[in-house]
């Protein structure tokens, strides 16, 4: 038995969980050594196929959120902040990858990066803060604070680097919104 493709949708969590449990009840079943360990075996090398594609999409996630945060810095070079959806699920290190992206390719420019779960209804948001902007005002933990609210959760860091995630996702629109004009104040003189 293999897992090949996704022919069918489902979620690969709760396979795992399954095949865990499986697992378990094999170990405790009366039959012969040999066969558990035939069984076991089995179920172990399908959990591992699950495992290694859930890395490898988020492997694919991350990339493709890096090269949309290089498209959108390249698009905006002089920007002083930038607020944008990322297709992140809720992979945060795709994220802080993309924050990464920023300060490599504008160092000056401040960055807060949003992503939707649909699977877990969570949304979540990382920001990063260069000095200048910090001198002008613009901390991350506060700008964070400023969409956690209406994300239904909580956010915290530093004056450089902050995050928040809740489970209100339908905020989105809001949230963008919110954390422009927040920047705004900050930076626009």
């Amino acid at each position: 038995c293999s897992i090949v493709k996704d022919k069918a949708d489902y979620d690969s969590k709760e396979v795992v969980k399954k095949i865990v449990e499986l697992t378990d009840s094999v170990s405790h079943a009366v039959i012969p050594y040999w066969k558990k360990d035939e069984i076991r075996n089995v179920l172990k090398g399908l959990k591992k196929q699950l495992d290694d594609k859930d890395r490898a999409t988020k492997a694919a996630v991350m990339v493709t959120v890096a090269e949309k945060a290089k498209e959108l810095c390249m698009a905006n070079p002089d920007a002083k902040f930038l607020v944008h959806e990322l297709n992140a699920f809720n992979n945060t290190k795709a994220l802080d990858a993309a924050l990464k992206q920023v300060k490599t390719l504008n160092p000056s420019t401040a960055a807060m990066f949003f992503s939707v779960d649909p699977d877990s209804g969570k949304i979540f948001c990382l920001s990063s803060v260069p000095q200048v902007a910090i001198e002008k005002g613009l901390k991350a933990s506060e700008w964070v604070q400023s969409v956690a609210t209406p994300m239904g959760g909580k956010g915290g860091g530093k004056a450089e680097s902050a995050q928040a995630s809740g489970p209100n996702s339908a905020c989105l629109k809001e949230v963008l919104q919110l954390a422009e004009k927040f920047a705004k104040t900050k930076l626009i003189d």
